[in-house]
């Protein structure tokens, strides 16, 4: 395994968290900072789905080539792959 890949990830991790931290409290002291919330929110969820494909990609999981971030994909009793954003992929187009 890649320590850098899986120290950026836990890095991630500890930004997001720090964000979460941070929109608690704006929402906490006002609710008119609605739009500034919502910005931060998916901010904050768009840096989960990077650390999440990241550590997946260091354990050996498939990812979607497709999408950014890339998201982890399943293979069905019929063995086709699945990605539950995008659709189904063939194996060969699979990470």
């Amino acid at each position: 395994m890649d320590i850098d890949a899986l120290h950026s990830t836990l890095l991630s991790i500890a930004v997001v968290s720090e964000k979460l931290r941070t929109a608690r409290e704006k929402f906490s002291a006002s609710t008119n900072g609605d739009l500034s919330l919502r910005k931060l929110l998916c901010e904050m969820e768009e840096e989960l789905r990077v650390a999440k494909a990241t550590l997946a990609g260091e354990l050996g999981f498939s990812l979607c080539p497709r999408c950014w971030p890339p998201e982890l994909v399943t293979a069905g009793r019929a063995g086709r792959i699945n990605c539950p954003v995008c659709g189904e992929i063939s194996y060969e187009r699979a990470a």
